[in-house]
C-alpha cells in the first residue's frame, strides 16, 4: 500500500524533495537516457572523463531507523489521503509479431494503485489521459469505484511500526530489527533512494550537471565527470563516511579509471581498457557507448541459469524458450547507432546471438534423448529468432522513452550476425548439428553472393567465423 502512495507523492512534490531523485537509477534500463542526455551536454567538451564508483556497505542494515522515519514524516503534503485501485489489461508479449510457430500469450492483467489527496476530484477518465496513457500502448484501463482513505498521521504511524517493529525468527526465538530497514520489503528500495538523494542535496550539491553526472543504483554509486577536482571530493567524501545516515564506503570495492589515493591508500584503477563496469553494463570511458557486462557471469555454468521444462510438447517449449533468450537482452541501450557506433551495435547483437545459441545448445542437450529437438526444429527456430529481432530492434523507435533512438543495422546484416554467431557456437557440435550447420553455410553463402558488401562490414567488425 505504502509503495504507489510514495512513488506519486514525491512525483507530485519533487521541488520539495531533497536530491529530486535526480541521481537515481530505478533500474539498469534508465542509464540509456541518462547517459545520452550527459553526453548531449558535453559533446564540444575534450576533456578526459573521470569515472569513480564506490559502493556502500551493507545500505539497508546501516540506515538510521529514526533518521529515516523522520525524513518520510516531512513528504507528505495533506492531511488525508484516498487510494483507489484499477486495472491495467494489454496483450501478452509477440501478439505484433507474425512469426510461424510462436504462440500467442494470454494477456496481462495489472492491479494498480493510485493515490490522490483529499482536494483531488480528478475524475478516473481524465487522469488515464493525462497522467497514465502516454506511455502505455495497447492497454484498457479499467477503473474500480473503491477506495480507501488514509489520514496523514495513520499513514506514517503505519511507517513507523514497518520500519521500527520488523520481527525475525530464528529457531523459535522473535528478534526486533533495531538497526537499518527490513530488507525484502516492498518499501526498501524505495525507503533507501529516498534516504540517499537526502544525502546527495546536503553533501554532494557541488556536482553540477553541466560537467558531472552521479548515478546511484540502490548502494552503487557512479560518478562521470570531466572535473578531476569534483571527482576527488566526492571519493573524499564518501571514504570519509557519513555516520548520520550509517554510509561507509569499502575501499576494496572502489573503481577508478585514474590514479587517486584516499586517505593514504591507494584506489583501484581500470588498467588496459576503456570497458567501465557498473551494474552489468560497460560504459566507454572516452565514448560513453554502452555494452553488456559478459565478464560478471562467465564462471556460471551455462546449465545452471537455464529453467528446464519436461512439457507435453517439447518443441514448442524449446521455440519459445530459445526466442525468449534474445528477447531478455534485446535493451535500446545497446542497439541505438544514434548513440554507440555501429561498431559497438553490431558487437552486441551478434553477443546476444551467441548467448541465444549457447542457450539453445545447453538446453537441448539438457532434454531427454527422445524429446531433444531435431534439425527441423532448430532451423524453424533460427529463423523465426532472426524475424523476431528485426522487429524488436526497430520497434524499440516506437517507444516514446527512448527518444532520437535509431538502428542503422539492416535486415541482411541481422541475419548474417545471427548466422554467423549460431555456425560459431555449433560447429564445435558439428557430429549432432551437421544439417543444421549445413543449413547455416548454405544462408552464408547466399548472402555472401547477394550481399557482399554488407558481408565485408559485418566480418571487419565482429571478425571472420572460427
Amino acid at each position: 500500500m505504502f509503495e504507489p502512495y510514495l512513488r506519486i507523492q514525491c512525483s507530485y512534490n519533487q521541488e520539495q524533495s531533497p536530491g529530486q531523485f535526480g541521481s537515481t537509477l530505478f533500474s539498469v534500463g534508465d542509464l540509456y537516457n541518462k547517459i545520452k542526455s550527459f553526453r548531449q551536454g558535453i559533446i564540444d567538451s575534450k576533456q578526459p572523463l573521470y569515472f569513480c564508483k564506490v559502493d556502500v556497505q551493507s545500505a539497508f542494515d546501516t540506515i538510521p531507523q529514526a533518521a529515516a522515519v523522520k525524513l518520510i514524516s516531512e513528504l507528505p503534503g495533506s492531511e488525508e489521503y484516498n487510494i483507489s485501485k484499477h486495472v491495467e489489461v494489454k496483450p501478452g508479449d509477440g501478439h505484433q509479431l507474425d512469426i510461424p510457430g510462436q504462440a500467442r500469450s494470454k494477456p496481462i492483467r495489472k492491479w494498480t494503485s493510485l493515490a490522490a489527496t483529499e482536494t483531488d476530484f480528478q475524475p478516473f477518465d481524465l487522469k488515464v489521459q493525462k497522467k497514465m496513457a502516454a506511455n502505455r500502448k495497447n492497454t484498457i484501463f479499467v477503473g474500480n469505484v473503491a477506495m480507501q482513505y488514509h489520514t496523514k498521521n495513520g499513514l506514517l504511524t503505519l511507517l513507523a511500526e514497518h520500519v521500527q517493529r520488523n520481527l525475525v525468527k530464528i529457531g523459535k526465538k522473535f528478534y526486533r530489527q533495531r538497526n537499518g530497514i527490513p530488507q525484502g520489503s516492498v518499501l526498501s528500495s524505495l525507503l533507501c533512494n529516498y534516504f540517499y538523494a537526502d544525502l546527495e542535496a546536503r553533501h554532494l550539491s557541488f556536482l553540477k550537471p553541466e560537467s558531472s553526472l552521479l548515478l546511484r543504483l540502490i548502494d552503487d554509486f557512479l560518478l562521470i565527470t570531466t572535473d578531476s577536482q569534483h571527482a576527488k571530493r566526492f571519493l573524499q567524501i564518501m571514504h570519509d563516511g557519513l555516520p548520520e545516515y550509517g554510509v561507509s564506503v569499502s575501499p576494496d570495492k572502489t573503481l577508478v579509471n585514474f590514479e587517486i589515493s584516499i586517505n593514504g591508500r591507494k584506489l583501484a584503477r581500470l588498467l588496459k581498457s576503456h570497458e567501465f563496469p557498473y551494474c552489468g553494463t560497460f560504459i566507454n570511458t572516452q565514448t560513453l557507448n554502452l555494452t553488456k557486462d559478459r565478464e560478471r557471469n562467465k564462471d556460471v555454468a551455462m546449465a545452471d541459469s537455464l529453467t528446464v521444462e519436461f512439457s507435453r510438447t517439447p518443441g514448442k517449449t524449446f521455440h519459445r524458450k530459445v526466442l525468449n533468450t534474445f528477447k531478455i537482452q534485446c535493451h535500446a541501450m545497446f542497439l541505438d547507432t544514434a548513440f554507440n557506433s555501429p561498431t559497438t551495435v553490431a558487437r552486441n547483437i551478434y553477443e546476444n546471438f551467441v548467448e541465444s545459441a549457447t542457450k539453445m545448445y545447453t538446453y537441448n542437450k539438457c532434454l531427454p534423448i527422445h524429446k531433444q529437438a531435431g534439425a527441423k526444429i532448430i532451423i524453424q527456430t533460427i529463423e523465426s529468432l532472426v524475424d523476431l529481432a528485426f522487429v524488436l530492434i526497430k520497434s524499440k523507435e516506437k517507444n516514446p522513452r527512448n527518444a532520437g533512438y535509431r538502428c542503422a543495422i539492416s535486415k541482411a546484416e541481422l541475419e548474417w550476425l545471427a548466422f554467423h554467431a549460431f555456425t560459431n557456437v555449433l560447429k564445435p557440435r558439428q557430429s549432432k548439428y551437421k544439417e543444421v550447420l549445413h543449413w547455416l553455410e548454405g544462408w552464408l553463402e547466399g548472402l555472401m553472393m547477394k550481399k557482399g558488401k554488407v558481408v565485408t562490414k559485418m566480418s571487419l567488425l565482429v571478425g571472420p567465423r572460427s
